[in-house]
């Protein structure tokens, strides 16, 4: 092997610092000597608006401006670009404290303005950027140095801070167990590892429990449980939402068709905007309703607003002919959304949900009961039924009961439990 090669020392040829390669190259041998240093990462975050606003040209001085002052910055550093809108100072023999002031530094001259020479024409820009300091680890790989690059940017951008992040053993917890839940979930949707619970409605009118709710669990491999709130918008972010959405409906559809005799007219599945708007959304309903010899009068689906606003015209055609098939819809969380309540109504939902936010007003204010009052009013005049959600105390019972609301959904009834718990539960408490 040819040594001189291997410890080739190449540069970027917009800025002149060190690329991506050495970069890496200078990390693994620092390594291998004992030393570990620290790293300050500089993410620009405007350097596209500055280009479509200036023109490339401007963008690409800007760039050679902030090479020149990290490369005089500290004799003990070293500077590096390694991706477009990403610079690197490395201080091999750094200490914590170090590193600390010149993330410091660097963060203070870009609260200041950057003034650059483009063909004789002088600019006077604005440029903001993340600056994050890690230590190094002695088990740091080049793809472990770009997870901490990526997730703690990631997290500077959702702070909105315009401090120095400085990515400790806490923040670094925080990813392994981020990139731990997601293995657990690409893991669960290719294996349908998910568990259904169900949480029982209770109907006002009849006195039991006519209804439920299809809920998505996930237990990891080594039985641990991890939340909905926790994974549901980890998969949103990564685009496995819709094909959980599809394991859900064919879990759901299979336990009905194992379990014709369950005293439940109905079970509801949440479904995204994406499936309600794929083109084989109908016909992948059918075939799981037929693989399961299931009646669609069973099965209910149930979309936001949101969902409802992507495509309007769209989501009504299919809406309706889903209808005639006997699937109906109900829309949940209202009181969420902020869509015209008259585009609502016009569309063929069986039942409106009202969120746990707006529940909640019902015993704030005598103006809440009124408005609740009212809302119910309103949907029962145009033939919808109304569900309370998140009901959770004797008090909201009373009320929900007061204001007319038709079925009750909640802690206060019933939990989400496990096909085995429900069944039980209709048998022995539920309708009781």
């Amino acid at each position: 092997m040819d040594t001189s090669k291997a410890n080739a020392i190449t540069y970027d040829s917009m800025t002149g610092l060190r690329d991506r390669m050495t970069f890496f190259a200078d990390i693994k041998r620092n390594a291998a000597a004992g030393r570990f240093g620290q790293i300050v990462l500089i993410q620009l975050t405007q350097l596209m608006r500055i280009n479509r606003k200036y023109g490339v040209p401007v963008g690409d001085a800007l760039l050679r401006a902030i090479a020149a002052y990290l490369k005089g910055l500290d004799v003990e550093a070293v500077a590096y670009r390694i991706a477009n809108s990403r610079l690197v100072l490395f201080r091999p023999e750094g200490t914590r404290e170090q590193a600390a002031g010149l993330a410091g530094d660097i963060q203070a001259r870009f609260r200041e303005i950057w003034s650059v020479d483009q063909e004789g024409q002088r600019q006077e820009i604005m440029a903001r950027a993340h600056v994050i300091h890690f230590p190094l680890r002695l088990k740091d790989t080049e793809n472990d140095l770009l997870d901490k690059m990526n997730y703690a940017v990631t997290v500077f951008h959702e702070k909105a801070s315009e401090g120095v992040l400085f990515f400790g053993d806490e923040l670094n917890a925080d990813m392994q167990h981020k990139k731990y839940v997601m293995e657990e979930v690409r893991y669960a949707v290719e294996n349908k590892t998910f568990q259904i619970y169900y949480q029982p409605i209770y109907d006002c009118r009849e006195g039991r429990f006519t209804s439920a709710e299809s809920l998505i669990r996930l237990f990891a491999r080594d039985g641990s449980f991890i939340s909905p709130g926790e994974f549901i918008p980890m998969a949103e972010e990564n685009g496995l939402i819709d094909g959980i959405s599809w394991i859900v409906l064919e879990k759901v559809c299979c336990f009905l068709g194992e379990h014709p005799d369950l005293p439940l007219k109905t079970v509801s599945v949440n479904m995204t905007g994406q499936q309600v708007l794929d083109p084989t959304f109908i016909g992948r309903i059918e075939a799981n309703l037929e693989k399961y010899h299931l009646d669609g009068s069973h099965l209910r689906i149930e979309i936001t607003e949101r969902t409802v606003t992507e495509d309007f015209a769209e989501v009504r055609k299919v809406m309706e002919e889903l209808s005639r098939k006997g699937i109906h819809f109900y829309l949940d969380d209202f009181g969420t959304g902020y869509s015209n309540l008259s585009s609502m109504l016009s569309l063929p939902f069986e039942v409106i949900k009202f969120d746990q936010s707006l529940i909640q007003i019902m015993n704030d204010t005598e103006k809440g009961q009124k408005t609740i009052s009212l809302l119910a009013d309103i949907m029962h005049e145009n033939n919808y039924c109304v569900v309370a959600e998140g009901i959770e105390t004797a008090g909201q019972v009373e009320s929900a009961h007061e204001n007319s609301l038709d079925r009750i959904q909640g802690f206060y009834y019933a939990k989400p439990m496990s096909e085995e718990a429900l069944e039980r539960f209709l048998g022995q408490e539920g309708n009781a």
